[in-house]
C-alpha cells in the first residue's frame, strides 16, 4: 500500500488532480470518522473534512515523506475539526440535537425498538462527552473496524499508545454507562 500512496502523492504533487482524488478516496472514511469523533455532528464533520482536503492539496509540497501521507492528512483533518469545534463553541455554546434523537422522534416503532433506540441515543451522547482523542479511537476501532496498527498509522501514534487510549476510552465509557443504568 505504501508504494501506491507514494506514487499517488508524487503524481498529485506534480499537479495530477486524479491522483489526489484517489488519495482522498482511500482515506475518506477514516477522515470522516476522525472528524465525526471530534465534532459529533455529520454536517460539521463533512465541512471539516472538506477544509482538510483543500489544505492538504495546498500543502502537498510541504510533505517531506510521501509514504507518511495518511498520518499527515489525518492530522490536518484533526486540526480542521478541532478548529471548527473551537469556533462553534465560541459562537454557539448550545449544540444541536443529534441526528439519532430527531430520527427517534419521527418514526416510532414497536416499544422494544423505541427503548433500544433511546438507549442508543443516550450512549451516543455519552460517547460525545468523551474527550476527542478517546472518541477518535473508539470510532476508528468500532465504527470502521480498523486494527490498532492501522489506527496508529492514521493518528501518528504507536499501536501500544492506541491500545492504551482505547482501554481508557472504554473504561471511561463503561463508568458512564453504569451511571446510565
Amino acid at each position: 500500500m505504501k508504494p501506491v500512496i507514494s506514487k499517488l502523492v508524487a503524481d498529485a504533487r506534480s499537479g495530477d488532480r486524479e491522483a489526489f482524488s484517489k488519495l482522498i478516496s482511500l482515506h475518506q472514511n477514516a477522515a470522516a470518522s476522525i472528524s465525526y469523533g471530534i465534532l459529533g455532528e455529520t454536517h460539521l464533520a463533512a465541512d471539516a473534512v472538506q477544509d482538510a482536503y483543500l489544505k492538504s492539496w495546498q500543502g502537498l509540497a510541504r510533505l517531506r515523506e510521501d509514504d507518511r501521507f495518511p498520518a499527515w492528512f489525518m492530522q490536518i483533518v484533526r486540526t480542521s475539526s478541532l478548529d471548527l469545534l473551537r469556533h462553534r463553541k465560541r459562537k454557539a455554546p448550545e449544540s444541536a440535537p443529534l441526528d439519532e434523537e430527531r430520527d427517534a422522534h419521527r418514526s416510532p416503532g414497536p416499544v422494544e425498538a423505541l427503548v433500544q433506540r433511546e438507549r442508543s441515543v443516550r450512549i451516543r451522547k455519552l460517547i460525545d462527552e468523551l474527550p476527542p482523542e478517546y472518541r477518535e479511537v473508539l470510532l476508528l476501532k468500532h465504527d470502521q473496524g480498523r486494527s490498532y496498527r492501522d489506527i496508529a498509522s492514521l493518528l501518528g501514534m504507536t499501536a501500544k499508545g492506541v491500545e492504551s487510549r482505547l482501554f481508557r476510552a472504554r473504561q471511561t465509557l463503561a463508568e458512564k454507562l453504569k451511571r446510565l443504568d
